[in-house]
């Protein structure tokens, strides 16, 4: 008889065996124990016929038993069905399975090996494991398979270290099986898994709960958490954690509680034991807020009550109760004697009709009557902020640095005037004397401030003005100039959020915004019923208490606007016209008369500055627009090839209101597009209707340009075209030379955009250029020679600006055309040719031109410049580059102006730069500027012989100096040409 037989429970099964011609007899007993509970399931593994829904029993007694022929066919007829069955199930699961021989070489491996990049083993070809894991690894493997081998059919798991198929390490978790013995296996079956991201997250979570434990170690009070389910009493929950610094503060170990927590209340003082278990239940009945309490506690070593405060915080996801227990006896004996010392002077000054306050560690400990009604604060208001909270923004820092060194017993003014600003946001200005007193043994300070703000009133104006004009004297753009003046009005009446809004023609021109207006989008045209156009056409400052609420806010701004604030509009003539505002806004009152009315001379102060700045602007822009004019000029002069002049028109023609646009030319060839610029699906269409209208273009438009409207018809179904595609406008350009039509140029914006008559100017300039790229062999010769002449214009332009600061500070004449002469020289020694050595020449030019920002009273000075006039001064090299940075030609040479006062050891400013982290060329120009201040007289120095400034330079190399730019400059003397 076969050691498997046949038990079979069903006539289906019976019939099945039957169709199979499997010699079978019927067997009457028990079943064989030894292989009982093997089942298989026939219907659940899909075996013919269909119909068969019986099972076959593997128990070997009982029923039909078939002999060893019969069990043989049966297996063989069953195994095609089994085989892709069990196969698929090993293919599908996640570890990668070997089997291996018991010389560990791989018979067979899944697909799961492709997770270590390698491919599956090809039949009849085994693989040596052994070969795939680092040297170190190879014994513990070896060892790893004897074990195996020495203990048939038992599961044995190992770690090892692998490698991949691209050299790189994997942590491997292996289980392996000898199943050597079993005839349909013959083989170690092994399951590996890569646990490379385990290992690591172990590794991590290691690291971290060493972090944690060494951050509580240095807490200076006790740590614990107790984990408190729903509905349990929090004082009866056990405790989890107890940080070792109980044996400190609580003179117990933590065992001790950590084994009986209800001991810990049973230390507690008994009045304050109630309120303590009351702390716990809130903590956990108001979830992730801090709970704090003060109570009494009995040491455990020294026998005493010592004052603890226990901050609690509860985490309902993952039920924790934490909390932080510290000792605050010493804080108690403090606020104790603070209390004591108040009392003994508190009836004086209670009856002094003078500003009396003191303050300790940067908080108020006592504040007379008369401060409290000055200030409109209540104490408790007070003291939770820092005192300097109080002090104006702009005296903040010095009224800080006396009081603090007064308390380090360092010389400080006894008496000096500065600003609060009260509750109301109003401005108060104290005449105060301060004095050191003790309270607790700690320093502190007795200030006592008389009221003199009627006295300072009539000074205001002026300062203001002052203000004002320097802040609007240090640069000529507008918005540079708006944002310094609303910077100075934010400062000087404390007004948190404000903004200044120039118009033209109905439509936003420039602003500058501070706090919350900056999120508030920009209407394109003035709305008539808004805020600021009610003060425009009223010429009226508009008050207004309640910002939000205001009928007049317009409603895309109303969100943006924050409850309980107030501001003021104030209308702004710039050039005869009122064509601006200052808005200003703070939280609280609105502000007052006096306020309102420096308001108005502040907005008159900035429109007047405005005006003349828009005029340099003005002028300024059209050097900028001759500039880009240039820049294509130049690139139509480079050569004959259209598509690239195209290309830069398009571009310079992008900073215009444009969206997008295109080049075609008229040839023999038809309608040729050069360049386009923008994304726009209808160009083929446009292009077939530009071929279509050529001859309308020679007849029908002959002026300059032909704007096509979307709601427009026109006789080439432009209009119809600008409608379908969307477009809000399409502006047209014949190409003309010599009576010729040479093409036409599209530029198209997304909705109506309104050109003014300098962009105008700018736009036709760039066809004139694009027109000369077109006709370029007639004109090549005009065309470089507006170039040079252009170029010289620009040369002047930029000697004028240098004489301008030259004219200013007499002392310093002709320094710009010697130090530029040896900065050329210099360059082209070390190197520097064509763009590169243009750059180092513009930059040097315009080395100083941020001092026409400084003020005459610092730059004509004539001693040394005190530490604040000096800060000014190092201002400069920003002021430079803030003011030249929008001119494409100077890109290059700006690094000059504003990184020459840079020092090779970083002592330099305004960047404080290192090394050759300084650009090139500023660290060239820097010896040159050295070297001929140093040998020029100064009003607080005789110039130094040429020796003595060598000298210097020398030491310095590679201190200050870009040591290579030294040995070039000695260079120099030595061949007697410095």
């Amino acid at each position: 008889m076969h050691p498997i037989g046949a038990w079979v429970e069903s006539r289906a099964a019976i019939d099945f065996l039957r169709r199979l011609n499997l010699p079978m007899r019927r067997i009457r007993g028990p079943r064989d124990p030894a292989l009982r509970g093997i089942e298989l399931l026939v219907t659940e593994a899909g075996l013919p016929p269909p119909a068969f829904a019986g099972r076959i029993l593997l128990l070997g007694a009982g029923g039909y038993s078939l002999d060893d022929e019969g069990a043989a066919r049966l297996l063989r007829e069953l195994a095609p069905h089994y085989l892709p069955f069990f196969k698929t199930l090993i293919e599908s699961v996640r570890d990668i399975v070997y089997v291996i021989d018991p010389r560990g070489r791989a018979h067979y491996a899944n697909f799961q090996v492709r997770e270590l990049g390698y491919f599956p083993l090809e039949p009849g070809t085994p693989l040596d494991l052994f070969a795939f894991l680092p040297p170190e690894e190879r014994a513990r493997a070896r060892e790893a398979l004897e074990a195996l081998l020495a203990a048939p059919g038992k599961a044995l798991a190992f770690r090892f270290r692998g490698v991949d198929a691209e050299g790189r390490e994997r942590a491997l978790r292996v289980w392996g099986r000898n199943l050597l013995h079993r005839p349909e296996v013959r083989g170690i079956l092994l399951n590996v898994r890569d646990v490379g991201e385990e290992v690591r997250l172990q590794e991590a979570l290691a690291a971290e709960a060493a972090r944690l434990k060494a951050l509580v170690e240095a807490l200076p009070g006790v740590v614990f958490q107790a984990r408190v389910a729903p509905g349990e009493d929090p004082n009866r929950a056990p405790l989890l954690f107890l940080s070792e610094q109980a044996r400190g503060v609580l003179g117990y170990a933590p065992e001790v509680f950590l084994k009986a927590p209800g001991l810990y209340y049973q230390k507690v003082h008994p009045e304050d034991r109630p309120a303590l278990l009351e702390l716990a239940v809130q903590a956990v009945a108001q979830p992730h807020r801090p709970h704090s309490l003060a109570y009494r506690f009995r040491h455990g070593e020294r026998g005493d009550w010592v004052w603890l405060r226990d901050t609690l915080r509860y985490d309902p996801g993952t039920q924790l109760l934490t909390g932080f227990t510290k000792d605050v006896t010493a804080e108690r004996a403090q606020a104790a004697a603070a209390r004591e010392s108040e009392d003994r002077f508190r009836t004086l000054a209670e009856t002094a009709p003078a500003v009396i306050l003191m303050w300790q560690g940067e908080r108020l400990v006592f504040a007379n009557r008369t401060t409290l009604e000055l200030t409109g604060y209540s104490l408790e208001e007070l003291q939770s902020r820092p005192i300097w909270d109080f002090v104006h923004p702009e005296d903040r820092r010095q009224v800080r640095r006396n009081a603090l060194a007064r308390l380090r017993g360092e010389a400080a003014p006894a008496r000096y005037p500065f600003r609060i600003v009260t509750k109301s946001g109003a401005v108060r200005w104290l005449d105060y004397s301060a004095a050191t007193v003790e309270i607790g043994g700690r320093p502190a300070v007795l200030g006592v401030g008389l009221d003199i703000t009627e006295d300072k009133e009539h000074k205001l104006d002026l300062e203001l003005f002052a203000r004002l004009s320097t802040a609007l004297r240090r640069t000529d753009d507008v918005q540079a100039m708006l944002e310094a003046a609303l910077g100075v009005v934010a400062n000087f009446f404390a007004f948190p959020t404000g903004a200044i809004l120039l118009y033209e023609e109905g439509r936003p021109w420039v602003l500058a915004r501070r706090g919350w207006t900056e999120r508030i989008p920009v209407a394109d045209r003035l709305e008539r019923t808004s805020l600021v156009a009610t003060a425009l056409n009223e010429e009226r400052v508009l008050v207004l208490p309640d910002l939000k609420e205001d009928p007049r806010l317009r409603e895309v701004a109303r969100p943006f606007v924050p409850e309980g604030w107030s501001g003021a509009v104030v209308p702004m003539p710039v050039g005869g016209r009122w064509s601006g505002v200052l808005f200003a806004a703070r939280p609280g009152s609105p502000p007052g008369e006096a306020t309102v009315r420096r308001l108005q001379k502040a907005a008159e102060t900035i429109g007047n500055a405005v005006h003349r700045a828009a005029l340099h602007a003005r002028l300024s822009r059209r050097v900028k627009d001759l500039e880009v004019v240039a820049e294509v000029g130049r690139a139509v002069a480079r050569g004959p090839r259209v598509e690239h002049s195209a290309r830069v028109l398009l571009d310079a023609l992008m900073r215009l209101p444009f969206a997008g646009g295109a080049v075609w030319t008229f040839g023999a060839e038809g309608v040729v597009r050069r360049a386009v610029r923008g994304d726009l699906a209808g160009l083929d269409e446009l292009e077939s209707h530009l071929a279509a209208a050529r001859s309308w273009f020679l007849e029908g438009v002959r002026e300059r340009l032909w704007v096509v409207q979307a709601q427009e018809a026109s006789p080439t179904r432009l209009g119809a075209w600008v409608r379908a595609w969307g477009i809000g406008q399409l502006w047209l350009f014949p190409l003309r030379a010599g009576g010729d039509l040479l093409g036409v140029l599209a530029v198209f914006a997304e909705k109506r955009v309104h050109l003014t008559s300098e962009d105008r100017s700018f736009l036709e300039a760039l066809v004139a250029e694009l027109e000369v790229a077109l006709d370029n062999a007639r004109r090549l010769e005009e065309v470089q020679k507006a170039r040079r002449e252009l170029a010289e214009a620009y040369e002047k332009t930029l000697w004028g600006w240098a004489k301008a600061v030259e004219l200013r500070d007499q002392e310093t004449a002709g320094h710009t055309e010697r130090v530029t002469g040896l900065a050329e020289r210099l360059g082209r020694a070390l190197g520097l040719a064509g763009a590169e050595l243009l750059d180092l020449r513009r930059g040097a030019i315009l080395h100083d031109v941020g001092k026409l920002a400084i003020p005459d009273a610092i730059l004509l000075k004539p001693g040394r410049l005190s530490p604040e006039e000096w800060a000014v001064m190092r201002k400069h090299p920003v002021y430079a580059y803030e003011w030249l940075k929008g001119i494409p030609y100077l890109q290059g040479a700006l690094v000059v102006p504003l990184y020459h006062h840079e020092r090779w050891d970083g002592s330099g400013y305004p960047k404080g730069l290192k090394g050759e982290a300084i650009p090139r060329l500023a660290r060239i120009f820097a010896v040159a500027d050295v070297f001929d201040a140093l040998t020029s007289d100064r009003p607080y120095r005789r110039a130094w012989s040429r020796e003595k400034a060598l000298a210097h330079l020398q030491a310095n190399a590679g201190r200050l100096f870009d040591p290579e730019v030294v040995e070039a400059l000695l260079g120099f003397a030595e061949r007697g040409e410095v």
